[in-house]
């Protein structure tokens, strides 16, 4: 951060945010099972720059954050606690705390306040504390859809049912970060077969015009840390790797079909053959139709005497 006057804790573009209000938040006290367990406020971050929160007497209810993208940071009991996408972070009630956003790739984050007779038992449950308090749970996919279950039970205009939506909707967040954890020191290695696993979709997905931000997402990394994790396995970028792959499908097809280029393109995700070309041109140093003639030359020709053999 640039300085004090560049930390701001909300107002980011995208952002969602809900302040449960206070007559509903005595209703959910009163209401059995919702009594329990139940959500004070709850907002989503798409991108969060300059994001700064301290609180020196903590706050009154248990925090939760999970990373999506980017990376951020949290200081309690003196320790401070670097985080990435799939970090999940658990901050008890009445705890001194601050956190943000980094200042180069500043995070994504979702994150709820949690109150009830049971919210204390949440970080037990989880198995976090003060000293240990993050977990890894690498399915982002999953993870933000649960989130996005658990804001829509905020459409019910909190009625009874629809407090008890959000408190079964919150207990089933608990149990999928359950099932899902695993340590924060598993992260690299995650992250590295992420990497892995996004290039396996983009041989299965050669027809498909993928962006960086889509593979970005897949892997659960932001788009720079995705593209340094797989500049390191791989020696090029993650697009110069897929335009690659291309040509070598583009090449089989010339060598084995009689497609034209135009349709080889096409099948190639390019609706545009002049442009397909040009790339094709860039890499293989020659354009499709001049690879092919070259192919079709060096191809054998039969040997008619020998024909049955």
């Amino acid at each position: 951060m640039n300085g004090f006057s560049d930390r701001i804790r909300e107002g980011f573009p995208g952002q969602r945010l809900v302040i449960v209000p206070a007559n509903v938040i005595q209703r959910a006290r009163e209401l059995p099972l919702v009594s329990r367990l139940y959500v004070t406020h709850i907002g989503n971050y798409p991108k969060a720059p300059h994001h700064y929160v301290e609180r020196e007497t903590g706050a009154e209810q248990t925090i939760l954050i999970y990373c999506t993208g980017g990376r951020g940071w949290l200081e309690m009991d003196h320790q401070r606690f670097e985080v990435r996408p799939g970090h999940l972070l658990t901050i008890p009630a009445d705890t001194p705390h601050r956190y943000g956003a980094d200042p180069d790739d500043p995070w994504a984050i979702f994150w709820i306040h949690v109150a009830g007779a049971q919210a204390a038992a949440l970080a037990e449950t989880l198995g976090v504390s003060r000293n240990s308090p993050l977990l890894f749970v690498p399915d982002l996919a999953l993870m933000q859809q649960t989130f996005e279950d658990l804001y829509a039970t905020l459409n019910y205009h909190y009625s009874d049912a629809g407090l008890l939506a959000m408190t079964g909707e919150l207990t089933r967040l608990a149990a999928r970060i359950k099932q899902h954890w695993s340590h924060p020191e598993h992260h690299r290695r995650a992250a590295e077969d992420h990497v892995l696993e996004t290039m396996r979709f983009m041989q299965d997905h050669l027809d498909m015009p993928l962006t960086l931000k889509t593979l970005a997402a897949r892997a659960g990394q932001s788009v720079p840390h995705y593209c340094k994790l797989f500049k390191q396995r791989t020696g090029q970028s993650p697009m110069a790797y897929f335009i690659q792959l291309k040509v070598i499908k583009a090449c089989a097809l010339l060598g084995s079909t009689d497609q034209s280029i135009r349709d080889i393109a096409r099948e190639l995700g390019y609706d545009d053959p002049y442009y397909f070309s040009r790339l094709f041109k860039k890499v293989q140093g020659c354009s499709p139709s001049a690879y092919r003639a070259s192919i079709r030359e060096e191809r054998p020709r039969p040997d008619r005497k020998n024909r049955f053999i």
